[in-house]
């Protein structure tokens, strides 16, 4: 699973543009910060780290009023990853297997765009992923969340990098 302070940052960031509108970098790093963990799968606490701030540098980007407020609405604030560990057995695993699908999402996009394809993808799928992922929902709902993953990742590879060999989870 992606490495839980990525997680949690990145929710706050997807908190930060609900309110307030993109940069035109925010697109690429949540999908480089979702991605981080597959791509570099031998990474250190200073690569952790710094991929973490670039996520916190976005948000203030984004929301720059959050990082000074005096009466903070919760918004924009970092997950509490627990919620997902403390939740039912079904929840949990639904949750998991979401945050899952998008990092093997995110990964292909990433070594797409590496080898040069540019891919047609909508990437307000990964902004309602993740917020769904923060949100008390109910099982049902979350596999739902997780087919719609399962169809896009068929649909980016159908129209993607078709002679590709390299080994893309599935």
């Amino acid at each position: 699973m992606v490495e839980d302070r990525i997680i949690s940052a990145l929710i706050g960031l997807v908190g930060a543009c609900n309110n307030n509108p993109k940069t035109a970098d925010t697109d690429s790093l949540v999908i480089k910060a979702l991605a981080f963990q597959l791509l570099c799968p031998e990474y250190d606490d200073m690569a952790l780290q710094g991929i973490v701030n670039d996520i916190y540098s976005e948000k203030n980007s984004v929301a720059p009023g959050c990082a000074v407020c005096t009466a903070p609405c919760g918004n924009t604030s970092d997950y509490d990853m627990r919620r997902i560990y403390e939740a039912d057995d079904g929840i949990r695993n639904a949750k998991l297997r979401v945050l899952e699908k998008l990092q093997q999402l995110a990964a292909y996009i990433c070594r797409c765009q590496k080898a040069g394809t540019t891919l047609c993808t909508d990437s307000s799928f990964f902004y309602k992923a993740l917020s769904y992922v923060s949100y008390d929902m109910d099982e049902a709902a979350l596999l739902g969340l997780l087919s719609e993953a399962e169809k896009i990742q068929c649909d980016i590879k159908a129209g993607g990098m078709q002679n590709d060999q390299e080994d893309y989870k599935n």
